[in-house]
């Protein structure tokens, strides 16, 4: 483990800045363009070109800033697997993804239902808890649900910060298995994939 925490931030902390970089860059963009669009509506409130340009560019913007992070993440983990730099690592994540689409679709899919159900259930069961303990113990709160909504959204934040480790996990566990495979590894496939 130390080697590894030596490998990345000796060998590796550019890749990590750069990643990071263009993340800011384009998360600037999107923050600089809100404020024009802002200051621009207060002066001409009723445009109508005004406003398809705006929500294009919107858009244009969102889906710009999910494409980079979501590349910015493959990146990492190539960069983990192979010892690459950034740009390299990112080119090979993105023609790992194109050439096996539908498994890291269905991977996305799987992974968004099981965060959801995962992070409902964390700040459900916590806000649940929460609520028996303030009726039955502390009596004299006369509004229980008010604590419980908030360790309910604290749960809510917990639970995203751990099962963001988990789809990053198996994501990496499935850049392992499809890099095993291109490579004519004779790796007998789980059940599971």
């Amino acid at each position: 483990m130390l080697k590894a925490i030596h490998w990345g931030t000796w060998y590796h902390c550019g890749s990590v800045a750069f990643g990071a970089f263009c993340i800011a860059v384009i998360t600037m963009i999107r923050v600089v363009f809100e404020y024009v669009a802002s200051k621009y509506e207060k002066l001409a409130p009723d445009g109508q070109l005004y406003k398809i340009f705006k929500c294009v560019m919107t858009c244009i913007l969102y889906c710009l800033d999910e494409y980079v992070k979501f590349i910015t993440k493959n990146a990492y983990i190539q960069i983990a697997l192979n010892n690459e730099a950034f740009c390299p690592a990112a080119m090979a994540s993105f023609w790992l993804i194109v050439r096996h689409a539908g498994r890291f679709g269905s991977s996305e899919i799987i992974g968004w239902i099981m965060m959801l159900l995962g992070k409902g259930t964390i700040s459900g069961l916590s806000a649940y808890i929460t609520l028996l303990i303030v009726q039955y113990k502390y009596t004299q709160v006369q509004q229980p649900v008010i604590p419980a909504a908030f360790v309910g959204a604290v749960g809510y934040v917990v639970g995203s910060l751990f099962l963001s480790i988990f789809s990053f996990s198996s994501t990496a566990i499935l850049h392992c298995f499809i890099m095993a495979e291109d490579s004519g590894a004779n790796v007998p496939a789980p059940e599971s994939l």
